[in-house]
C-alpha cells in the first residue's frame, strides 16, 4: 500500500499490552510463516486493532492487509477499541474491569454531552448515563450500576468490589499480581484481608500496653501524651474496622468454589 497506517497514542493506550511471552510468540509465527493472518483495522487510516501485528510486519518487511471502518466520530472509534478489546480472551479479570470502568465513563461523557443538546431524546439519554458508575468506587454506587459495570467487563459484582477494594488499598504489589494474572483477585483479596487483620492485632497490642503504662488508680486526664495516643489507636482501630467489614461484606456465600 502506497501510505502506511498511523498509529494514535491516545487510542493504543487503551489496548492493554500483550505479555512480553505474547508478543514473542505472536512475532514468532508471523516471521516464521511471513504472514499476518489477520487484517489491520483503520479508521480513517489510524489504527485501531492491530498495532502490535502492525509493528512486527514492518521490522520484518512482511506485507498485510488493512480494513477501514466506517464510525461517526473519534470517541465512537475509542469505544469500538473498548469493545474490541473486551472480546479478547487473553485478558484478565482486572483488564476487563479496567476496559469496563474506561468504557463506562465514556458512555457517561457521551451521555452528558447529549442531554446537553435541546434536541436530544431525554429518556433514553437518562437511561444510558444511569448505567454508568460516576466514580472508580463502585461501593458507593447503587447495586444496579456495580451490577451493569460487571456485566459489561464479563465478571460478577462482588468480583467488581474486590478488585477496587485491592486497588484502593495502597498496596501495589498485590494489584500488580492481580493485574498480571499472577494472582486471581479473591485470592488477592483475602490477602488484603488478612493483613487487615493482623494490622488491627498490632493495634490492639499496643492500646493494651499504652493502658498498662497508666498506674493503678490514677485517671487518664493526667497524662495527655497516653490520652492522645489512646484516642489515635483507637480511631486506627475503627478505621481498620470499617475497612475489615466492608471487605467482609464482598463476599459472596453462593461461591464457596476455592480459587487457586
Amino acid at each position: 500500500m502506497s501510505k502506511l497506517p498511523r498509529t494514535d497514542p491516545e487510542f493504543k493506550a487503551l489496548i492493554p499490552p500483550l505479555s512480553p511471552e505474547e508478543y514473542a510468540l505472536l512475532e514468532h509465527n508471523i516471521a516464521t510463516y511471513r504472514k499476518c493472518h489477520d487484517a489491520i483495522i483503520l479508521w480513517e487510516g489510524i489504527i485501531i486493532d492491530g498495532h502490535n501485528r502492525f509493528e512486527i510486519c514492518v521490522r520484518h518487511g512482511i506485507e498485510f492487509q488493512v480494513v477501514s471502518i466506517p464510525l461517526e466520530s473519534r470517541e465512537a472509534a475509542k469505544l469500538w477499541i473498548l469493545e474490541n478489546q473486551l472480546g479478547r480472551r487473553n485478558l484478565t479479570d482486572a483488564a476487563r474491569i479496567e476496559i469496563a470502568l474506561l468504557k463506562a465513563e465514556m458512555l457517561r461523557e457521551k451521555a452528558k454531552k447529549k442531554q446537553s443538546d435541546a434536541g436530544g431524546d431525554k429518556k433514553s439519554e437518562k437511561y444510558e448515563g444511569s448505567l454508568l458508575p460516576k466514580v472508580s468506587k463502585p461501593g458507593f454506587e447503587s447495586v444496579y450500576v456495580q451490577e451493569a459495570t460487571a456485566a459489561m467487563a464479563g465478571v460478577g459484582k462482588g468480583t467488581l468490589c474486590r478488585y477496587m477494594q485491592i486497588k484502593e488499598s495502597n498496596n501495589p504489589k498485590l494489584l500488580e499480581g492481580v493485574q498480571s494474572g499472577r494472582l486471581k483477585i479473591g485470592t488477592a483479596h483475602r490477602l488484603l484481608t488478612q493483613e487487615i487483620l493482623k494490622q488491627l492485632t498490632s493495634a490492639g497490642k499496643k492500646l493494651k500496653f499504652i493502658k498498662q503504662a497508666i498506674p493503678p488508680g490514677r485517671n487518664l486526664s493526667e497524662y495527655p501524651d497516653i490520652s492522645n495516643k489512646l484516642e489515635q489507636l483507637a480511631a486506627t482501630c475503627r478505621n481498620l474496622i470499617i475497612k475489615l467489614e466492608e471487605r467482609m461484606s464482598t463476599h459472596d456465600p453462593a461461591k464457596n468454589k476455592p480459587e487457586v
